[in-house]
This record gives C-alpha cells, sequence and structure tokens, in this order.
C-alpha cells in the first residue's frame, strides 16, 4: 500500500505488540530495516484506535484478542520477517 508522505505511522521492534495490533485490525505499512542488521522495525498506520489497543496491551493485563486471528498475525508477520 502506499502512504501519503504526510500520513503519520508508528514503528515498533515489538514483535508480540505487532501480531495484537495487526490482529486487533491496525494496517501494516511494511517493515523497515533498523540500525542492527538482525532486527526489523514493524510500521502501521498511525491512528487514536492504536493508542487505546497499546494501552490494553501494556497496562491493562486483560486485553481481549480472537485467538485465530492473533495466530494469524503471527504467521502473516513470521512470514514477512523471513522472506527476505
Amino acid at each position: 500500500m502506499k502512504i501519503k508522505k504526510s500520513q503519520p505511522t508508528y514503528n515498533t521492534t515489538d514483535f508480540y505488540l505487532s501480531c495484537f495490533l495487526l490482529a486487533r485490525g491496525i494496517q501494516l505499512i511494511g517493515l523497515n530495516q533498523t540500525d542492527e542488521p538482525s532486527r526489523r522495525s514493524f510500521v502501521f498506520v498511525e491512528s487514536d484506535m492504536r493508542s487505546v489497543l497499546m494501552n490494553e496491551y501494556n497496562f491493562d493485563g486483560e486485553a481481549e484478542i480472537n485467538v485465530r486471528d492473533f495466530i494469524s498475525a503471527i504467521r502473516k508477520l513470521k512470514t514477512l520477517l523471513y522472506e527476505k
């Protein structure tokens, strides 16, 4: 997907946070290489919902998620990580 240069994005290197965000419907734009050769960051479209989900994931301790969606997100992100 092409994004506008002015469109804000959110980057993270946290794999399971990325899986959680993807499974909960936050749009993944792609992957970026970090300064560390073996590490990549996941790039998401920034949204108000992303902030809400981050609070759920980090602080609530009871974030709800569909297990099948989460497993699907794990598989998708692993595929993206290892295809290059």
